[in-house]
């Protein structure tokens, strides 16, 4: 399906100057000052997603904002906050696979408003602007995740990982996808535990391509093809180390300075590849975030401490695993108790009856 001209040249623009920065060596999605909040509407209190989360990520570390908050002009001026004169907004894509339909209703004879999926997905463009380009608006608290809750959260990644992790190599990092293990440096060879944290997340995140998860070909070694599952791992990887406070450092940059050419080349063939790239990264976070890292810890709101969001999370207590013999000999004492009540209302109705009958 081809987009409409002005969504493509939208998407031509943005892939250039990312091409651009890959050739001059810079990883455009990287910024290793990031210690907060990804990128979301404050009107609606939602995060952007895949390719809008990946285009507010280039436009913040191009302009400078270091405010995780956006929203169109028109939320801004229902909330009472002004854009500031001359500021130009960032564009963003917003695809829907359903419209909004009145329909007769034929047993009360009025229209109802109802959902109607569409054969082809239709996409708008909105207009956003960062929180640094409005004036009236109150200052963001800065997330804060203590060192003790980040690392909570990425060894409990690490300890629910679907491909067995094994910290045996000397040299190199990758995933077998076929004997679906991840072979990566003890974290003792890292010169930092997030640089350590980072890799393991890149690597699982090629992981969930296993045909028992979300069944990509891993076994397709073609040059682009190899450079796509790289690009999607990355930038999954990438979102859920800004998601949880993971910081890049000199390491992570030269370990993958080596895939920016190949990257740049792919986007070059296909502008639209970043897209696909993204959206793709975002279901593979998704899937690591809801089976591995999150699983068995509960998320608790964030608490407000010295003008901070602090994040917090709890582990949740599992219930206690029951054998099968043990489940059966419940099964047979629940069926006894229920026969012995049924006896006894049997023989209560009985007594009842006989009473009633003395009594005439």
């Amino acid at each position: 399906m081809s987009l409409p001209e002005h969504v493509q040249e939208q998407r031509n623009a943005l892939v250039e100057k990312v091409t651009k920065d890959m050739e001059a060596g810079k990883p455009f999605f990287w910024d290793s000052e990031h210690f907060g909040k990804p990128a979301h509407n404050m009107a609606l209190g939602s995060s952007y997603r895949g390719l809008n989360r990946m285009r507010l990520m280039i436009a913040a570390e191009d302009k400078g904002y270091t405010d995780s908050r956006w929203c169109t002009y028109k939320q801004a001026q229902e909330k009472g906050w002004q854009v500031k004169k001359g500021e130009k907004g960032t564009h963003i894509e917003f695809w829907s696979k359903s419209i909004t339909v009145k329909e007769l209703n034929q047993e009360t004879g009025e229209e109802e408003k109802k959902l109607k999926d569409l054969d082809c997905p239709i996409v708008k463009y909105y207009t956003v602007f960062n929180a640094q380009q409005m004036e009236g608006i109150p200052p963001e608290y800065p997330l804060t995740i203590a060192e003790d809750e980040k690392n909570k959260y990425m060894e409990n990644m690490l300890k629910n990982s679907e491909a067995k992790i094994f910290f045996d190599q000397s040299n190199r990092n990758f995933y077998s996808p076929t004997t679906d293990e991840i072979h990566v440096l003890p974290r003792e060879k890292f010169k930092t535990l997030d640089g350590f944290y980072a890799t393991c997340a890149h690597e699982i995140a090629h992981s969930t391509g296993h045909s028992t998860r979300m069944n990509r070909d891993m076994f397709n070694f073609e040059k682009s093809e190899y450079a796509k599952e790289e690009l999607r791992a990355e930038l999954a990887s990438t979102f859920l180390q800004q998601q949880y406070g993971i910081k890049f450092d000199e390491k992570h940059f030269e370990n993958h300075a080596a895939y920016l050419q190949s990257w740049a080349k792919v986007l070059k063939d296909d502008p639209n590849e970043l897209y696909r790239a993204a959206s793709k990264a975002q279901e593979m976070a998704d899937y690591i975030e809801k089976n591995m890292l999150l699983k068995g810890l509960e998320q608790v709101a964030p608490a407000l401490e010295n003008g901070k969001e602090v994040l917090l999370c709890k582990e949740v207590k599992e219930p206690t695993k029951v054998s099968p013999f043990q489940e059966i000999a419940d099964r047979a004492i629940e069926k006894k108790n229920r026969q012995q009540r049924k006896q006894k209302l049997q023989v209560s109705i009985k007594d009842k009856s006989k009473q009633t009958e003395m009594a005439r």
